[in-house]
């Protein structure tokens, strides 16, 4: 497939591209958060709190659908930017891919390609973050000439079908032997259970821990909670099953599992993970602040997950999603991700200084082994004196 034979095709609708959409997220070059029943989720949600019109760019080779980029128009003081549709709640973006065409594309062509969709859609900017540099095996064609790094990195690694030998080169034996003890300590709580919800009932009670949880952590920790907002808590609630809405009724299968451990009759901890391909992406985790706490239920809990993936032909690949946390280190390796900026305008030029000054400093405050831990700290710190006043 060459792109000398590319078509361009804008839709300002979702529903409009959802024929090359299905199409191309089931040859499983994307990722989940790209998915249309993801997307289509966020947008009727989130999206709608939100001042930002959708732009699905859809290229064609002879009639095929050979790309599909889903992207938002954003105003913010005057200044009109296109990235990608849903980037505040997604943990990397990849855009949709028939694998043949992805093998051949160059990032000048999608340069060139996205630069005359930024004129047709009156851009001042284009705002490409969170693509991974390398993935499926070769350098990304939406990682441009100039991209600087993002802030955080994806963690993931390849599943072995031995899941002892993989503890073993993850773990020492004194981790293993603490990890061990305090599942121990855990299952003596009684009703010990580690389960994806399959019911209604069980992913409602998942979802109620999941909020609570991470609404605890918040208060503590002194920690951003994305989920706080009602757009942020339907939109999830629609990803699992629950209250869908009605573009994701159309799509059937829920983006989003909801994991789970129970001991003494508590959900301890959750992780919301979805699997796409023979890929298992962990989204987002919850653990209870509570007299279980020191037996480390979330650490039990991913490690059950990941045992029980590798025993699963279907999946070959862990991906535990942005930020750099002990456990994501333990079991997996950064996963480099890039930002690409393209001014079209002196507006955009503009905004892309700042931008770029942003990112710049966000990354150098993330990457300090002294700066980030220092504001972690802060961070609680002032949670405690709001919680004391």
């Amino acid at each position: 497939m060459s792109s000398t034979d590319l078509e361009l095709s804008i839709f300002t609708r979702l529903s409009e591209a959802q024929a090359d959409w299905q199409q191309l997220k089931d040859v499983l070059h994307s990722n989940p958060y790209q998915s249309p029943g993801w997307l289509c989720s966020w947008f009727e949600t989130v999206g709608q709190s939100l001042n930002c019109t959708p732009v699905i760019v859809v290229g064609r080779c002879r009639g095929q659908a050979v790309f599909l980029l889903p992207l938002q128009l954003e105003r913010s003081a005057g200044i009109s930017a296109l990235t990608f549709l849903g980037h505040q709640n997604g943990n990397q973006n990849t855009g949709l891919w028939h694998a043949d065409f992805y093998q051949g594309a160059t990032a000048d062509e999608m340069k060139s390609h996205l630069s005359a969709v930024c004129k047709q859609v009156g851009a001042d900017l284009l705002k490409l973050e969170n693509v991974p540099e390398t993935w499926l095996g070769r350098d990304h064609p939406l990682v441009f000439k100039g991209a600087t790094s993002s802030p955080s990195p994806v963690f993931a690694r390849a599943l072995p079908s031995d899941f002892g030998q993989l503890f073993n080169d993850t773990h020492s034996k004194s981790s293993r032997k603490n990890l061990l003890r305090k599942e121990r300590h855990l299952q003596a709580a009684g009703n010990y259970t580690i389960a994806k919800a399959t019911s209604p009932v069980d992913r409602q009670r998942g979802f109620d821990a999941f909020l609570e949880q991470r609404s605890v952590r918040a208060r503590e920790a002194g920690i951003p909670n994305v989920f706080s907002a009602p757009p942020a808590k339907t939109f999830l609630s629609s990803v699992i099953g629950l209250d869908a809405t009605g573009s994701a009724q159309d799509h059937g299968a829920r983006p989003l599992d909801l994991w789970y451990l129970e001991a003494g009759d508590r959900i301890r901890a959750t992780y919301l993970c979805a699997q796409h391909g023979k890929t298992l992406y962990a989204y987002s985790n919850s653990v209870a602040h509570d007299d279980m706490l020191p037996n480390s239920p979330g650490l039990v809990l991913i490690k059950e997950i990941i045992e029980r993936a590798c025993g699963d032909p279907t999946i070959d690949t862990l991906d535990l999603g942005l930020g750099e946390e002990r456990y994501k280190t333990t079991w997996a390796e950064p996963v480099p991700l890039k930002d690409s900026l393209l001014a079209m305008t002196w507006k955009g030029a503009l905004r892309m200084r700042l931008e770029a000054a942003r990112l710049k400093a966000k990354s150098c405050i993330r990457n300090s082994s002294i700066l980030w831990p220092l504001i972690r700290r802060l961070r609680k710190m002032k949670a405690g004196f709001s919680g004391n006043s």
